[in-house]
């Protein structure tokens, strides 16, 4: 093939490389998806390994890192300030694991997912209720690594061995808030606060061989790396995200608070496709307005409620650049310009309430989220538009008549999702006990595709905690978990069993207090399959909490 050939066949990449991209930035936030989809997240309990030892009771078990407040409820800033009476420092370390095998031919097995996450988040807040004064740091220093099979081989390499994505993710984050109470105005009612807010996600990708012995394929080992298959596909993405907002409280009787809160959030998004004989390179400035309000209280002292809803609204444009280089003395083939427009709109609600009688109680919680982002190529006549250029590119002369699609049209993509829980506890003498019901479902639609896939969830849990002497409890905990990855589909339906424990350690007469979990689930296939898969997850959860 000619380098001008050679050139123009890799600018047949680039369709795909658009869709990729896309892909990609749609979600510009990697992390708290990744988690999700890995059911890493277990966003309930994420700030209590108390109640990650106690099965994942989220309703029934009142908790200090889980209750009803502006804080822990809505995450809303203004709500800092009332959420303890003393100043208080939360470090909590933790890390996730999580392996998936299947059965392959004479007796071995295939690992088709690998994942492990560390994370250490720390809360330290300063409050002073005699100046009605607050300041606080909240920050999160996490890693994340998913390994999953890519392709079957790598002929087009010169070799037949299957290879492998290894992404890697960095995820730093910090929140300084400052706010408390408006003392000469509505009698130490209203509360303010505000927040600076950076974060920096980055991902790479990198495409390894496959680890093959007489046990079978293993993608989590040190497998030899290989170039990407596309040499336009992005191996490096960039978000850098700054918030800055406002928000306010007000507390309208003893129990009861309203609160209401907006920021300005602006995404950096760079990726980027690095070879000897090309570079791509796509940029994005994605700014959001977020708006949030929340509502909590209670009637009288045995019925307690909070509900919180959230919106946000962006719209961006996403530049690209190409360069490859068509060999010696002839043109490189360059361009830049514009890429797509995109407009994205969302929204979520949560609510949970709780009564309680005696030592029974009775809980019960609902959420909704839903989220559509159109996106749009440049106008035909605009001479930047990434389409013009591939057009362009494949009829350039002396090279292979090639036709593609236009790699940007116009797409719609939305999400639907909703779930629900239930749960009941009672409190003996000393021992605790609980047990909750979840249920969820998550579509998603695209133009292209149509509905899907459509993932069913629900599971049932059960925990107690039990005194061990004056300064100590022990937990224990069950969990069944059943999942339908797509509805529409079959043989993508899960059962999993869960076992989780737990101590808390209190000295007598120490600020302190420590807090430690453990849980491993092993789940398999609900369907008939030789393939037999099997994953396994481990989560591993401490809390230093010290009051001052």
């Amino acid at each position: 093939m000619s380098p001008t050939r050679r050139v123009v066949s890799c600018a047949s990449f680039v369709s795909c490389l658009m869709v990729l991209s896309w892909a990609a930035v749609a979600s510009a936030q990697f992390y708290d998806p990744t988690l999700r989809s890995l059911d890493f997240g277990l966003d309930d309990v994420a700030r209590s390994p108390r109640l990650l030892g106690m099965g994942g009771l989220s309703l029934v078990v009142p908790d200090r890192n889980a209750s009803y407040s502006l804080w822990d409820l809505a995450a809303l800033p203004a709500g800092l300030y009332a959420d303890d009476t003393t100043s208080t420092l939360d470090l909590r370390p933790g890390t996730d694991a999580l392996s998936s095998v299947s059965r392959i031919e004479l007796g071995r097995e295939r690992q088709d997912l690998a994942s492990r996450r560390t994370a250490t988040q720390t809360e330290a807040v300063y409050r002073n209720h005699e100046t009605g004064s607050m300041f606080g740091f909240v920050g999160d220093l996490s890693s994340l690594r998913w390994d999953h099979p890519y392709a079957p081989t790598i002929a087009a390499r010169g070799t037949t061995l299957p290879i492998e994505l290894r992404e890697s993710l960095v995820h730093p984050e910090a929140n300084a808030i400052l706010g408390g109470e408006i003392p000469r105005y509505f009698h130490h009612h209203l509360r303010w606060g505000a927040h600076l807010r950076f974060r920096d996600e980055t991902v790479e990708d990198q495409y390894r061989l496959i680890v093959e012995n007489a046990a079978g394929q293993y993608i989590d080992l040190a497998g030899g790396e290989v170039p990407a298959p596309a040499e336009f596909t992005p191996t490096s993405v960039d978000v850098n995200t700054t918030g800055i907002g406002v928000s306010t409280a007000y507390a309208m009787g003893r129990r009861t608070q309203v609160g209401f809160g907006i920021e300005r959030q602006t995404d950096d998004i760079h990726s980027t496709n690095d070879l000897i004989r090309s570079s791509s390179e796509f940029h994005e400035k994605r700014p959001y307005w977020n708006g949030q309000a929340a509502l909590v209280g209670g009637f009288g002292k045995s019925f307690e409620y909070g509900i919180t809803a959230t919106g946000r609204l962006a719209k961006s444009d996403v530049d690209w650049r190409f360069s490859a280089d068509a060999g010696v003395g002839a043109e490189p083939l360059t361009g830049r310009g514009n890429m797509l427009t995109r407009d994205e709109r969302s929204s979520e609600m949560r609510a949970r309430a709780r009564w309680s009688s005696g030592r029974a109680t009775i809980a019960g919680s609902l959420y909704t989220e839903a989220s559509k982002v159109l996106v749009d190529p440049p106008h035909a006549n605009d001479a930047t538009s990434l389409n013009r250029f591939i057009n362009a590119a494949f009829n350039r002369a002396g090279t292979d008549t090639l036709s593609l699609p236009d790699s940007i049209v116009h797409g719609e993509s939305r999400r639907n999702a909703w779930g629900m829980g239930a749960g009941v506890g009672y409190r003996f003498r000393h021992t605790t006990v609980g047990g909750e019901f979840h249920w969820s479902r998550d579509v998603r639609f695209t133009l292209t595709q149509g509905a899907g896939p459509q993932r069913i969830a629900w599971d049932v849990r059960g925990g107690l905690e039990q005194p061990m002497g004056a300064r100590m409890k022990g937990r224990l905990g069950y969990a069944y978990h059943w999942v339908d990855e797509d509805d529409f589909t079959a043989g993508n339906e899960f059962k999993a069993n869960a076992v989780s424990a737990g101590l808390g350690y209190a000295p007598a007469g120490a600020s302190w207090t420590l807090e430690s979990a453990y849980r491993l689930e092993f789940r398999t296939q609900d369907f008939s399959s030789a393939s037999d898969r099997r994953q396994s997850r481990q989560n591993i959860a401490l809390e230093l909490h010290w009051a001052f």
